[in-house]
């Protein structure tokens, strides 16, 4: 229920802010020769604009001309690299129960078997994303059988 009131709140804030008339140039400044300006309008209003910032850390300016209401966002993104042949995670992918009759569609299972192998008790959280082959589609009630 938490997000159906955030979308609606978010709903909310779309019509009390819009306005078709809104134009703004934001300008992203820093001491470091580095500049970046970006028009919304109502044209690209709902795209996504955005830059990679030169030096991090480092001290920028934002300054936002014109009317209408924008939304700015900064990222910061790192990896660590695990040492040379440390993994964090196992997965295994097999099939089984491969069944192709000519009369009915092919028909297989999908085992995956993950596990955590690093070195702290627990970690955090793993999401597995798993894309079924062009034409097939899983068995609903064999998701059900899916152990966490």
């Amino acid at each position: 229920q938490d997000t159906v009131i955030a979308l609606q709140a978010l709903a909310a804030y779309g019509e009390a802010t819009y306005n078709s008339a809104s134009q703004n140039k934001v300008k992203i400044t820093s001491k470091k020769p580095f500049e970046k300006i970006f028009i919304v309008n109502n044209e690209n209003r709902l795209l996504l604009q955005q830059t990679a910032l030169p030096e991090v850390p480092g001290k920028y300016s934002l300054t936002i001309n014109g009317s209408g209401c924008v939304f700015m966002q900064t990222a910061l993104r790192y990896n660590i690299h695990l040492p040379e042949g440390s993994f964090g995670f196992l997965l295994s992918v097999q099939t089984s129960n491969a069944s192709c009759p000519q009369d009915r569609p092919a028909k297989f299972d999908i085992v995956l078997i993950s596990s955590y192998t690093g070195k702290r008790s627990s970690s955090n959280m793993l999401i597995i994303d798993v894309k079924m082959l062009s034409g097939f589609v899983p068995v609903k009630s064999s998701l059900d059988k899916v152990n966490l």
